[in-house]
């Protein structure tokens, strides 16, 4: 089975270089999680750029996996942002990483130059989401997190975790918050390694464990009951070769393996060795099942915040129609004022001025009206009484003296 992190490892690169270079993209933001891929594309050419992405996918993605890969354009496409940013779409439901994420990326959009006035109004949107969903509703608050799944998950598997060897992999944020949530579990050892050493010390001292290098991982296996692996390598950490030699001084002992890396970096058939299982960010659904009932009407309340900013976006978005219309009638009667004044002007000195004055005023009324009346006349003709409705609507015409 292919793994979803797999995919989105595959095609990240792909759908970066087509974005960049397609003439149709006029702006993008890119986010990369660990359970997902999505491109914010803005374009005047929506049926061209989905039969780019559509390309992109069959040719990187096996028909089996095309079940994860959707497009949605305009308001249902707003309203993912805002829903993916409140961690409403997240596996571990109200998890503030995703937030981070979001941020981190659009900056990085920023950055790169990709962002324009569109891009640079949704994100901005989102991120007050985001900010009003995290202060208006507990949705976030003692949210657990993908580390605290996967210590939840351990103890499903092999029990209390009292007394056992524990190893992690890795030292970044991930392996930070699996640290936090081992706190308090009373294991017998914990053993930290990274490619940096000094990250590993620095993790391993506020568990109160052992930083030991990762050159010796095979030892750290052979030793652990519980292996936890969270780095940001694009290759298999952990292979069924070294499994299977550091097991060798322990055959009778269980080792589980939890990998929750993006992309997986444990050899999925390391589970062909006896007494060896292994989990990824695919076995956590039931915790997460448990997390969204416990925050049911948490969800409720966010989604109706999410639904107050999409109505305040539709109704600027109506109030920015109105605007370039009141802008272009007042562009037109600035002209017809200007003409008529300097009209005005030369004939000041020559006619009485009251003359001038009411000559003047009824060339901008007749200047004005003149497309107007027209335009009534014909509709007239042609039957079309709404627009004659709606021009008696806009002067006022349809109230009642």
């Amino acid at each position: 089975m292919t793994c979803l992190n797999d995919i989105i490892s595959g095609i990240t690169d792909a759908v970066n270089q087509e974005l960049s270079k397609n003439k149709d993209v006029e702006e993008y933001v890119v986010i990369r999680t660990c359970n997902r891929l999505e491109a914010y594309i803005s374009s005047k050419n929506n049926v061209n750029m989905k039969a780019v992405l559509d390309s992109l996918v069959r040719k990187n993605v096996t028909f089996a996996d095309r079940e994860f890969w959707y497009i949605l354009e305009g308001k249902a496409c707003i309203k993912h942002l805002f829903t993916v940013i409140c961690g409403i779409d997240s596996l571990i439901v109200g998890e503030d990483q995703i937030q981070h994420q979001t941020k981190d990326s659009f900056a990085q959009a920023q950055k790169e130059g990709h962002v324009g006035k569109v891009l640079y109004s949704l994100f901005n949107n989102a991120i007050i989401v985001g900010k009003r969903v995290r202060t208006e509703t507990d949705l976030n608050k003692g949210a657990v997190s993908v580390g605290y799944a996967a210590i939840e998950l351990a103890q499903e598997k092999i029990g209390d975790l009292d007394g056992k060897d524990i190893s992690i992999i890795g030292a970044g944020d991930m392996a930070g918050v699996i640290a936090k949530n081992l706190v308090g579990k009373g294991p017998r050892t914990v053993i930290v390694s990274n490619r940096t050493f000094e990250r590993a010390q620095e993790l391993a001292k506020e568990l109160g464990g052992t930083a030991i290098n990762l050159n010796r991982l095979e030892e750290i296996v052979s030793k652990s009951d519980l292996v936890l692996v969270a780095t940001s390598a694009r290759h298999d950490v952990v292979t069924k070769d070294l499994v299977e030699s550091a097991m060798k001084t322990r055959p009778e002992k269980p080792l589980l393996l939890i990998d929750v890396s993006v992309p997986t970096n444990i050899g999925k058939d390391v589970v062909e060795i006896p007494n060896v299982s292994l989990y990824t960010m695919e076995n956590l659904d039931s915790i997460a099942a448990k997390n969204v009932a416990k925050r049911k009407d948490e969800i409720v309340s966010a989604q109706r915040i999410i639904e107050q900013e999409m109505k305040k976006i539709e109704d600027e978005e109506k109030v920015k129609v109105a605007n370039e219309t009141i802008r272009d009638i007042g562009i037109l009667c600035e002209k017809v004022r200007q003409e008529q004044v300097e009209t005005a002007k030369l004939r000041i000195n020559s006619t009485e001025p009251e003359k001038v004055l009411d000559d003047m005023s009824k060339a901008i009324i007749n200047m004005i009206s003149a497309e107007v009346i027209k335009n009534l006349r014909k509709a007239a003709m042609d039957g079309d009484i709404s627009t004659i409705e709606a021009v008696k609507t806009i002067f006022g015409l349809d109230k009642e003296c």
